[in-house]
């Protein structure tokens, strides 16, 4: 796999990062907020096993087979987890034949997703990484677009509004289950230029300030109406007026469909790459057969997402348990 830069392996992972949040199903308030940056915060503590792990030369795809198949298969489920996140959010963001034609909807869509990231991962991840640079950027405007209308158009006191928190612990387990995309940051963290801790630092300083802008810029417009609204960052969106007469709803659907795509095609990349290392022999067809694992995957998620603490668990698990293991291997080696 080439080697990427940290402005680059940034790019990709917040932009799977932002695109879980968008499609958030629940409620936000202040207490989901702070337990989302918190649990950012115990994410990186976790990660530093891994990052030990990069500059002692090792990484997943050099841990044996059995490492690299439990990334493999957290990955395909993660894919699975994005394409699901997509159809349900497809009920507030119309998608065309998603909501008319129903389970033939949805294949067709995740099939064009899916026909846009073979393409994507024929021109291979330097190509994907520069791509999602640019992709990046331009979500990043549309965000500051509707902060700033945020805090200047919005109630303020729906900040204190704290009565749909299911409790600390619970957001920040949450928050956790929107961190799938981490499984992609343990595989290209050791294709990253530069000294891991930084690049890892780098990464998660990002996720931080995206978080606390997308979750704040919730709270302000939507705040008041959190109990009957299903999907509160795409709400957010759509009240959002910043201008008198372009609805920033319409930008918002087409970050929307490109972070969806990006997203996919990044998990892809990384499951592709882990089955080539599994399976030298299987040279053709990788990424075809990864697509449509995850397509088949994402209807053991039908209905709503389980925001529970075994998301969690699995997340601690693939951060710290596995690097720690290696790490302390080799050490009993020596």
């Amino acid at each position: 796999m080439d080697t990427i830069t940290k402005n680059q392996l940034s790019a990709m992972l917040l932009i799977t990062d932002a695109f879980t949040l968008f499609c958030f199903r629940g409620h936000i308030c202040l207490i989901t907020a702070t337990g989302f940056l918190c649990g950012t915060v115990l994410q990186f503590i976790m990660a530093l096993p891994l990052v030990k792990l990069c500059r002692n030369g090792g990484s997943v795809e050099k841990c044996g087979k059995i490492v690299q198949s439990i990334y493999l298969l957290y990955l395909l489920l993660w894919g699975g987890m994005l394409f699901s996140m997509l159809w349900n959010a497809s009920d507030v963001i119309y998608i065309p034949y998603e909501n008319s034609n129903g389970i033939w909807g949805k294949l067709l869509i995740a099939g064009l997703i899916a026909i846009v990231c073979l393409y994507s991962s024929s021109t291979g991840i330097k190509a994907v990484s520069r791509s999602s640079v640019i992709a990046a950027a331009v979500g990043t405007i549309c965000l500051l677009i509707v902060t700033i209308s945020a805090i200047f158009s919005s109630e303020w006191e729906n900040i204190l509004r704290t009565e749909n928190s299911d409790g600390f612990f619970n957001e920040i387990s949450r928050g956790f289950v929107l961190s799938g995309g981490l499984g992609s940051f343990a595989v290209l963290i050791s294709f990253t230029k530069g000294d891991a801790l930084k690049n890892t630092i780098y990464y998660f300083s990002g996720k931080i300030i995206l978080t606390a802008i997308v979750t704040f810029s919730s709270i302000l417009v939507a705040g008041g109406i959190m109990k009957i609204t299903e999907f509160p960052v795409v709400t957010a969106a759509q009240l959002s007026q910043p201008f008198p007469v372009q609805r920033i709803d319409s930008l918002f659907l087409i970050i929307f469909s490109v972070f969806a795509v990006f997203s996919i095609a990044v998990q892809s990349l990384s499951a592709a790459g882990l089955l080539m290392r599994i399976f030298p022999k299987f040279k053709h067809f990788r990424t075809t057969s990864v697509l449509v694992l995850m397509i088949g995957s994402a209807f053991l998620f039908s209905g709503e997402n389980n925001y529970n603490i075994l998301y969690a668990i699995t997340v601690a698990f693939i951060l710290l348990v596995i690097p720690s293991a290696v790490l302390l291997k080799r050490s009993i080696k020596k």
